[in-house]
């Protein structure tokens, strides 16, 4: 089983059912600690203190959640993110609440409105015995972003003074607001004060969950994938027309694609975008699929492997080589993706947007590799570079243009392999040549 909400969580805990939480995936709501035997946060030391401050903000920064601590959580190699495995209730006497909120008072800005709730282990349990401690953390208000942490840390775990960080929860872990971003937003600000009333929006979250439907629907659990994901900073609800005349559910079947549906884009001559879950899901396995959630987010997965980024690359492969990924192939499907989500989705829901790329398993051996210039006519023309991690996840607000958004997720992605996108030789300036792209394949 697995929780699929804070609502349900809560339930079960409520319940006396924690074993129906395990299998329950860490996400931008819900982060499971284990408690050692100094309780989950160590509050004697700095570390401990900032990691408990870190945490409060980062849920505050991305929509509110749960820590939620009595609960082992372990990634597996064929999970993107880590999974709760193993109750570990444990005594009260191990988390004074009282202390847990002086710290989150003396250092996370603004003050945030924290419930602390123990929940019962089931009595009749032999195996274990006590409790479970959750922290619910509320959302901030749109006019209230950021969340602060006053401290920053040494490598050493001691406090930083006259310091600050702005924790982020991206997906099942933190990251931190950078500091262009952080400068962009003093700006905005600025601006704000000089003008009209302005709200600074939100990032959108990470959403994991499609990345994992696509997954399953493509068959692909254990394959690395490229991810490309874009989300409204401020949902509306319901995409109006989802399945209306001439609504998304159309314009996914009747893709303006550059080069046809057997060419590399996100259009299937083979199948046709399906209901779910009040939005859309378009499966093509092994190779690529699109979900569209309700609200008008956009997920997109493709496979790297021969089927897709790695097409016609094997005479470049050397027996249990590293996967090659062509390089035009992935230049086309990006600036497909968006070509089709800027034109068509982004205008469905006002406001600012969020774009994001997730590279997951590129480094599992044997791992996927790209080489600078085009793609090579003989096996070791163009030295191609091995990417350097598992789980590469950038994100940067949406530009609206097709172009200069592929721009930036290849600029992300080539940094993965320790290239400079000047290595692409379909980029102009600050974006992805259609023409070069399409002089190409003429």
């Amino acid at each position: 089983m697995a929780a699929e909400s804070m609502v349900q969580l809560v339930s079960y805990l409520t319940a006396q059912q924690p074993h129906e939480i395990l299998g329950t995936p860490e996400s931008e709501w819900v982060d499971f600690k284990s408690v050692p035997p100094e309780g989950p946060y160590e509050l004697s030391t700095d570390k401990g203190k900032y990691e408990l401050a870190k945490d409060v903000a980062a849920f505050a920064n991305a929509g509110g959640g749960l820590l939620v601590c009595g609960f082992k959580a372990k990634k597996k190699q064929t999970e993107l993110y880590e999974i709760a495995e193993k109750v570990t209730p444990f005594a009260k006497k191990l988390v004074d609440s009282t202390k847990y909120k002086d710290v989150i008072t003396e250092y996370v800005r603004p003050l945030l409105k924290v419930q602390f709730y123990w929940y019962d282990h089931p009595k009749d349990d032999p195996e274990a015995s006590g409790h479970y401690f959750v922290i619910e953390v509320p959302a901030l208000p749109e006019a209230d972003h950021w969340a602060v942490v006053t401290r920053g840390i040494t490598d050493n775990g001691q406090f930083i003074k006259n310091s600050w960080t702005v924790p982020i929860r991206n997906g099942d872990s933190t990251a931190f607001l950078p500091q262009d971003e952080v400068y962009r937003l003093l700006n905005d600000g600025l601006h704000a004060r000089r003008g009209a009333d302005a709200v600074l929006p939100a990032p959108a979250a990470d959403r994991v969950q499609p990345r994992t439907v696509l997954r399953s629907a493509l068959g692909i659990e254990d394959t690395p994938v490229l991810f490309f994901q874009s989300v409204p900073d401020r949902p509306r609800g319901l995409v109006p027309g989802m399945y209306a005349d001439g609504g998304l559910r159309d314009v996914l079947t009747n893709q303006d694609t550059l080069r046809g549906a057997h060419a590399f884009n996100w259009s299937s001559a083979y199948k046709r975008p399906e209901p779910h879950e009040g939005g859309l899901l378009l499966a093509d396995s092994p190779r690529r699929g699109l979900q569209v959630e309700s609200d008008g987010a956009v997920t997109g997965a493709a496979s790297a492997t021969s089927e897709m980024l790695g097409w016609s690359m094997e005479r470049s492969n050397d027996g249990g080589a590293a996967r090659r990924l062509s390089v035009f192939v992935l230049t086309e499907i990006t600036l497909e993706y968006f070509r089709l989500v800027d034109q068509h989705v982004l205008p469905q829901v006002e406001g600012p947007w969020t774009h994001r790329i997730v590279a997951s398993d590129f480094a599992r051996s044997p791992g996927c590799a790209l080489a600078p210039g085009d793609d090579p006519n003989v096996t070791f023309f163009g030295s191609p570079q091995l990417a350097t991690s598992d789980n590469w996840n950038h994100s940067w607000t949406a530009l609206g243009d097709p172009e200069r958004d592929a721009y930036e997720a290849l600029r992300h992605l080539y940094a993965l392999f320790g290239l400079d996108i000047t290595a692409n030789p379909f980029i102009d300036a600050d974006r992805v040549s259609t023409a070069k792209l399409l002089e190409m394949k003429k």
